[in-house]
């Protein structure tokens, strides 16, 4: 089922949006508990519809840098970037015993081996199994859009991640407003700032109020976004936006039979909003995801 917040900061603003304000900013951006250190694969793919410079396209091999830097509060036993092109070793880590404690999934397109054959259903199995027996997957940004290249390829893994999108826009102007509707969750409060209290009217899974918020300018906007809801699922909205079509931009999810739990978070298309802003909430969000799947389903 899809659970509103429990810690809902509607009917009591008066209180918990002062507090919750006052604490982030009391906190660094690379604040996280002390934890041991972390195995990370991912797996990624770069995709550049609005022709973006470098500098500005958030890209694979920007990824392991900023996870890495001395500031992003990640405790690292081993980091690992595979290309979903040629995604022959990351198959191999997750088949492995030693599994890693967390997968970072930022891929567009369906996975293929390095000899160019479909290999989209082993990973999608692995990661199914990997989750089973406590895996993380983190879902960045394009991890949750179809292949437009291929449509239907990944629909099996869009399906276990529990969302898919299917629509671009590139906005320069408004950006697009991130709200946390999950109170002090981990993931939407730990070392993170916001900017505004924002009045949201509500949609399903999230009644009416007032919740913390922050815009990021530019974004790029994934205005057709469907969760794909079974029976047997946990999940907990994380954001959601009213920028165009009233959406939800993030959440954590658990399923029958899995130890471990997907997070997903759709802004990051912009490299220094989603990366090089060490202090800033998107990149916050990405560590505390990371850090809340690893050691979520991992703990004894």
């Amino acid at each position: 089922m899809v659970k509103p917040a429990k810690d809902n900061p509607l009917d009591l603003s008066k209180i918990l949006l002062p507090l919750l304000f006052t604490s982030s900013a009391m906190v660094s951006a690379d604040t996280l508990p002390e934890h041991a250190p972390l195995s990370i694969l991912i797996i990624a793919d770069a995709v550049n519809p609005h022709r973006l410079a470098d500098a500005d396209l958030t890209q694979p091999g920007d990824l392991v840098p900023a996870l890495t830097a001395a500031d992003s509060g990640l405790n690292i036993d081993s980091i690992s970037m595979v290309d979903s092109q040629c995604i022959d070793d990351a198959l191999g880590q997750l088949a492995s015993e030693s599994t890693p404690d967390v997968v970072l999934y930022f891929a567009h397109r369906g996975a293929a081996y390095c000899n160019g054959d479909n290999a989209q259903p082993d990973l999608t199995q692995l990661l199914e199994h990997g989750l089973q027996s406590g895996l993380g997957l983190v879902v960045l940004h394009h991890g949750l859009y179809v292949d437009f290249t291929n449509r239907g390829i990944k629909q099996d893994l869009l399906n276990l991640i529990g969302a898919q999108s299917d629509s671009i826009e590139w906005n320069t102007t408004t950006g697009q407003r991130v709200i946390n509707v999950a109170g002090d969750h981990f993931i939407t409060s730990n070392g993170i700032t916001y900017s505004e209290e924002h009045s949201f009217t509500g949609m399903p899974g999230t009644p009416a109020g007032n919740y913390p918020a922050f815009i990021n300018t530019p974004d790029e906007l994934y205005e057709v976004t469907t969760l794909n809801v079974p029976d047997d699922e946990d999940r907990t909205l994380l954001f959601v936006t009213d920028s165009g079509t009233p959406r939800v931009l993030g959440y954590v999810l658990r399923r029958e039979g899995w130890r471990g739990l997907v997070a997903a978070y759709q802004p990051g298309e912009y490299q220094p909003n989603a990366l090089d802003d060490r202090s800033g909430p998107n990149f916050q969000i990405l560590v505390n995801a990371i850090y809340h799947a690893a050691t979520t389903g991992r703990a004894p």
